[in-house]
C-alpha cells in the first residue's frame, strides 16, 4: 500500500535486463584461509618460543670499588 495506489509499478527502463547470477565457487584461499592463517600462527608461536631465554636475567647488585669500615 503505496502513496499512489492509481498507478500500477512498472519495470525501470535502466534496470529491466539484469539478470539474477549464481555465486561462483570460492577460491582456495577463501576456503582454506583460516587453516593457513592458524598454521602461521601456530608456527610464529613457536618460533618465538624457541627464542625465548628460560632461565630469567637477574639484576646483580651494583659492585662498588670503595668499602665502607664500620
Amino acid at each position: 500500500m503505496g502513496l499512489f495506489r492509481d498507478a500500477p509499478p512498472r519495470e525501470h527502463p535502466d534496470y529491466a535486463q539484469l539478470r539474477f547470477m549464481a555465486a561462483g565457487s570460492p577460491s582456495w584461499w577463501k576456503q582454506n584461509r583460516h587453516r593457513v592463517l592458524a598454521v602461521a600462527g601456530l608456527l610464529t608461536g613457536f618460533w618465538l618460543a624457541g627464542h625465548h631465554d628460560t632461565a630469567p636475567k637477574t639484576c646483580a647488585p651494583a659492585v662498588t670499588s670503595s668499602t665502607s669500615v664500620h
